[in-house]
């Protein structure tokens, strides 16, 4: 049973870990050559299959990305606000049919007796967005939910209602004060209630300029004329009010899409109204995101929003049929973060990465030399870059065919196996002690090493990396 146990798990991690360079090869080509400085994540029906962050946090301090760094999500923040407008409608509390007038009456535009709540959910308001040519002046000064709106979201209706979808943040800056108005609380609060606590997103709220956040990352500006990456220009994030003042993690995000998605922030017949696609309205949903049939290597039905506030740029794509989601957040902007997620969207359903320096290496790909691997390669052991260092020899000498021995963290081992089927060399062995056993596979390239190990006994799993000595 045991060596069966070994064998599938050394399978598995072949797999995992010819997969995990391949993520791996897509996110350091644009890094390298797109200008992406985030995180990206790709889970299947909820669960995570890589999750990776990559450059500067902070440029000021040099922080680098981790998996906690924290975003501001710019518009993907409105599918929350969608949702509890749906939570309202749900409970009774919101016609979606009726001018929005009757939960809004001091609103001071013509748009109150005329445009529906539905209307507003899907940008066809006709609702003019008074904002578009201003850049940042209106978020420059720091004004109340009311002021806003009276002086940027109470424009004559331009279009005839509901026939088209003309994106803006006038719908939805309208709409977080129908929820306060209805729900008699504020809307930071009713999100609290009703979405993150009973989700557990410790790490999404709503955000203000003068907020200090542990571990939200800055956000640059690329110029496009110069190519230099400056600080964004300074503004008062609250002023985007439940159109794009959130923040959270690319988890929490994944947190939030695998509730919406199963029905536990609103019954199955909501839900599926939030989902349904107008496809009049360009495939506009109630839930201020677009549905789409499939489009380029997204070649199934899938849902996306994206966000964008000058540097801060989020991309959330969840694919109907395969249940693959595709979560990317950066904090410069200039990198085509749906180019970046079909890249990743290929590699999670057993498809090549078609970037240029992958293509490059696939075919410049040369006979395995083992003899050249032979030696000791010094391992970095600690558990995460903050750590102190913790370095071990880890002896490799290959015996006969594809089987190697060696010493691991001072343990003699005999087992060693090498599979040089995929591109690079893979390799699995045992090791153990009088109580339990260790598993440890990973792969090499470019005389680099990177591992895994994992005891059942012990309960635990660590990765390390290497260099030849």
């Amino acid at each position: 049973m045991k060596k069966l146990f070994s064998i599938l798990f050394v399978l598995i991690l072949q797999i995992g870990f010819a997969q995990n360079e391949q993520y791996n090869d897509v996110v350091h080509y644009y890094h390298s050559q797109k200008n992406f400085n985030g995180i990206v994540l790709v889970a299947t029906d909820g669960k995570i299959d890589y999750l990776n962050g990559i450059g500067i946090s902070n440029r000021q301090t040099g922080t680098t990305m981790n998996a906690k760094t924290k975003f501001k999500i710019a518009s993907i923040t409105k599918t929350f606000t969608a949702v509890l407008v749906l939570q309202l409608h749900q409970q009774g509390k919101i016609d979606l049919n009726v001018p929005f007038g009757k939960y809004y009456p001091t609103y001071k535009g013509d748009a109150k007796d005329r445009v529906t709540i539905k209307q507003l959910l899907t940008y066809s308001s006709g609702i003019p967005n008074a904002v578009e040519n201003l850049h940042l002046k209106p978020y420059q000064l720091p004004l109340t939910l009311d002021e806003f709106i009276d002086q940027y979201c109470s424009e004559k209706v331009a279009f005839t209602l509901g026939e088209k979808s003309n994106y803006s943040n006038t719908e939805y800056t309208i709409l977080h004060k129908i929820i306060e108005n209805v729900s008699k609380t504020s809307f930071a609060s009713l999100l609290q209630e009703n979405i993150l606590n009973p989700l557990q997103m410790v790490n999404t709220g709503m955000l203000n300029a003068k907020d200090i956040i542990a571990g939200l990352c800055s956000s640059y500006t690329l110029e496009e004329t110069t190519n230099k990456i400056t600080a964004d220009e300074p503004y008062f994030i609250e002023n985007y009010f439940g159109s794009a003042a959130m923040y959270s993690t690319v988890e929490d995000l994944l947190t939030f899409n695998n509730a919406l998605l199963n029905n536990r922030l609103l019954n199955a017949t909501t839900t599926n109204l939030l989902l349904q696609p107008n496809k009049q309205l360009d495939g506009a949903t109630l839930g201020g995101i677009w549905y789409s049939d499939g489009y380029g290597t997204f070649n199934k039905p899938f849902i996306y929003r994206t966000g964008g506030l000058l540097g801060s740029c989020s991309n959330w794509i969840h694919s109907m049929e395969d249940k693959k989601t595709i979560i990317v957040f950066n904090n410069v902007n200039g990198t085509n973060l749906y180019e970046l997620s079909e890249q990743l969207y290929r590699v999670s359903t057993g498809q090549k990465p078609t970037i240029s320096s992958y293509e490059k290496r696939e075919n410049n790909s040369k006979t395995v030399n083992l003899d050249a691997i032979k030696g000791t390669w010094v391992l970095d052991l600690r558990p995460d870059p903050n750590s102190a260092p913790y370095f071990k020899d880890f002896i490799l000498t290959p015996t006969k065919g594809n089987e190697f021995k060696g010493e691991f963290y001072g343990t003699p081992f005999t087992c060693g196996y090498f599979n040089t089927d995929w591109e690079n060399i893979y390799f699995a062995f045992t090791t153990g002690d009088k109580d339990n056993v260790y598993y440890h596979s990973g792969y090499i390239i470019d005389n680099k090493i990177f591992g895994i190990s994992y005891s059942e006994g012990r309960k635990f799993t660590s990765h390390w990396t290497g260099v030849k000595k």
